[in-house]
């Protein structure tokens, strides 16, 4: 514990199980309305919980390097709705048996901060029960083109020359289990996809998203740049060796598309040092993929903005909506029939210790009262197959499906 901190601003977990600290938190913070996201980053053990007490910040434009520590969550259409910050107010990590506390309080007292506390403290000498959530019901709308004629229409779309590639999406609502508890579902998902960041983001303006992503949108870490094209997907097959996967000259394009559009980010403002390594093949749960890893130093570049910079040029990126991006991005305004919201957005944490890593919302889905809504695209093509591709939606919700019909 950080010795500054006074007993009345920071918890003793001490004797506690870190799931029932992680559940106790959680659903104190859903009870105060307070928003929170959890979150554990690919490779690594460490789960994170950070929330704010005050409302969500809502950010124009933002500003990666002079961010309060916090938590971004940025819709998939920026012009649709505000991105989101939840400024770190309370940071608490679980890694093995330890459990740290890691904001000082004690600048910050005030009524809630000490309700917050104190609800905790009572919460973790109660037997535990599976969690609540922030629930935020919207009008639904069913896209009205079957997905496989969305498909066709963009193949048809690009033999006529309008883009080169488009990225449409569907969406699947299910019911959740009577028996459907979050945490459980969350720590499954942490046991099942050790590569993805896995994440849940709680608020009252937004509901509650979980997610699973592979897809690494940005990281500045110190004065190291880094961003990644993540595109071509095929299913797993655990007894071959990933090095026998084989890629369709499709598939292959399909990412050879997403890498020329990060470099012709780096072009429109005359970066030229930068450190390209791949494709290569990679494992995202119960599918591969192609990627390739971009790195800039910062220090040797003289570009200490070049996150932010890259944030707006990069979002959203051509795995996600196509090439060119305003002509792709108006086909599926106008055919797709559907909101996003912030499924194919961005999320991550900013500023923690000097590092910033923001994701690209995918295999994610909104948490309703009773069901969930679950979202997936796939990249277009010349030479896209409707069937397949559909076949390939339904690869992907099943990272998520998977897990939700797993055993508790």
């Amino acid at each position: 514990m950080n010795q500054k901190q006074s007993a009345t601003s920071s918890l003793d977990f001490s004797g506690y199980e870190k799931t029932h600290a992680l559940r106790s938190i959680f659903q104190v913070a859903v009870n105060l309305e307070l928003p929170l996201a959890v979150w554990r980053s690919p490779h690594q053990k460490e789960i994170n919980l950070m929330l704010s007490f005050n409302k969500v910040k809502e950010v124009e434009r933002p500003d990666l390097e002079t961010s309060d520590k916090g938590f971004i969550f940025s819709p998939f259409d920026p012009k649709s709705g505000a991105t989101l910050f939840i400024k770190s107010d309370f940071h608490v990590s679980f890694d093995f048996d330890e459990i740290i506390q890691h904001e000082d309080l004690t600048s910050r007292e005030g009524a809630l901060q000490a309700e917050f506390l104190k609800n905790v403290k009572q919460q973790l000498s109660t037997p535990q029960e599976k969690v609540n959530y922030h629930v935020k019901d919207q009008a639904r709308t069913e896209a009205d083109l079957d997905y496989k004629d969305l498909v066709q229409l963009g193949v048809k779309a690009i033999k006529n020359n309008e883009f080169q590639k488009v990225v449409p999406a569907r969406s699947k609502t299910i019911s959740l289990n009577a028996d459907f508890d979050l945490i459980t579902k969350y720590l499954q998902l942490c046991d099942a996809y050790a590569n993805a960041f896995v994440s849940i983001v709680s608020m009252p303006e937004t509901g509650t998203w979980l997610g699973a992503t592979p897809e690494l949108l940005l990281e500045v870490n110190h004065s190291q740049f880094k961003t990644v094209a993540l595109a071509g997907t095929q299913k797993r097959d655990i007894d071959k060796p990933i090095s026998d996967t084989a890629w369709t000259q499709k598939e292959i394009e399909e990412q050879a598309l997403v890498s020329r559009y990060i470099i012709n980010c780096f072009k429109k403002i005359r970066l030229r040092e930068y450190n390209e390594k791949g494709p290569k093949t990679i494992i995202a749960g119960n599918l591969l993929h192609l990627k390739t890893e971009f790195e800039v130093n910062m220090k040797e570049t003289n570009f200490p903005e070049l996150g932010t910079v890259m944030l707006e040029l990069l979002h959203p990126t051509s795995a996600i909506a196509g090439m060119p991006k305003e002509a792709s991005l108006n086909f599926i305004h106008q055919h797709e029939g559907f909101d996003r919201s912030f499924y194919s957005g961005y999320l991550g944490p900013v500023q923690i210790e000097q590092k910033t890593s923001i994701f690209v919302n995918l295999r994610c889905m909104q948490l309703l009262e009773n069901d969930a809504i679950l979202y997936a695209g796939a990249g277009v093509t010349e030479d896209s197959v409707a069937q397949k591709e559909f076949e390939e939606t339904e690869m992907k919700f099943n990272t998520l499906l998977n897990i939700l019909n797993s055993a508790s």
